[in-house]
């Protein structure tokens, strides 16, 4: 069966990705051709020189990656810049965005939820208070699904009926454990998941910093319940800092000495929590259209 004109677009789109490992330019040569839903392979010979890349190459690659799409059993949609529900970016430009389940939850006020695999009572306790605000707030929580506070946080929020979306480390439909196959499961019938990752990806530990990265350009505000210094949740939150978004910690997190990084970021402008009204004020305002990126601004 034919690939529809938006998966085909993000197969060609993948391909150029595959063979040049550079994410502007291949959407800018996606986007320089006649029709970006054709096949690849009837501008092979053209991009060849372009790319130094052999047709056959940009044929083989493109082979393979529609194959994956055709294989495909889980329904999800390829959102491109153009699409209304497509995230904006704030730090490193995604143009291709996998979703599957419900995206209207794109166009709720969201929060990003941080926190490390292996949290103390306290840290757990500060989490699912929090939590307990963002769901009187009907806020639209954005995770990963990695073991500790991120798993723990979307059990919370599925249990009474929160909005989640998960953001995955991999493709759609490749899960790494029964366990997170079962949570993807309940996610996906009534929340969001979300990956930059084609089913022709292949599952790879580094590609966790390429979700840390997707994350950080989608986040304006994010809370991180508990984090060692140096843990990986950091360079999610800092990023969000430093772009001049919103970002807070328990105000717990300040009394533990080996800590420092969390007094560090504090010191540096981020907001502290201990009740619902800190909570309000990391909690995005209401927007009344969704601005799109001009990749091709001021060219």
């Amino acid at each position: 069966m034919p690939l529809s004109g938006e998966k085909e677009k993000a197969v060609n789109y993948e391909t150029l990705y595959a063979l040049t490992g550079d994410r502007e330019r291949s959407w800018k040569l996606l986007m320089a051709l006649p029709d970006p839903e054709k096949p690849l392979v009837e501008a092979a010979a053209a991009l060849s020189s372009v790319i130094e890349k052999s047709t056959e190459d940009i044929v083989s690659r493109h082979a393979d990656i529609a194959s994956a799409f055709a294989a495909e059993r889980i329904e999800t949609k390829v959102l491109f810049p153009e699409s209304p529900f497509f995230p904006e970016q704030r730090g490193e430009f995604f143009p291709v965005v996998y979703a599957s389940g419900n995206m209207e939850l794109l166009k709720k006020r969201r929060v990003t939820f941080l926190g490390m695999p292996h949290p103390s009572l306290q840290g757990k306790s500060d989490a699912a208070k929090a939590l307990g605000y963002l769901l009187e707030d009907d806020v639209a929580v954005l995770l990963s699904l990695d073991d500790g506070i991120p798993a723990f946080a979307a059990q919370l929020l599925l249990k009474n009926n929160g909005n989640v979306i998960a953001v995955l480390s991999g493709p759609v439909s490749k899960c790494q454990s029964q366990e997170e196959a079962q949570l993807r499961g309940r996610i996906y019938a009534s929340g969001l998941l979300l990956s930059v990752f084609p089913p022709s990806q292949k599952t790879e530990r580094w590609l966790v910093m390429v979700r840390n990265s997707f994350m950080a350009s989608v986040t304006e505000s994010v809370f991180l319940a508990e984090e060692k210094d140096g843990g990986p949740s950091w360079s999610v939150f800092d990023r969000v800092l430093l772009s001049g978004g919103r970002a807070m910690l328990p105000s717990s997190l300040l009394d533990v000495p080996s800590y420092t990084f969390a007094r560090k970021r504090a010191e540096s402008g981020a907001l502290t929590f201990s009740s619902h009204k800190d909570i309000r004020r990391l909690i995005p305002k209401m927007k009344k259209e969704s601005s799109v990126p001009d990749l091709f601004a001021g060219l």
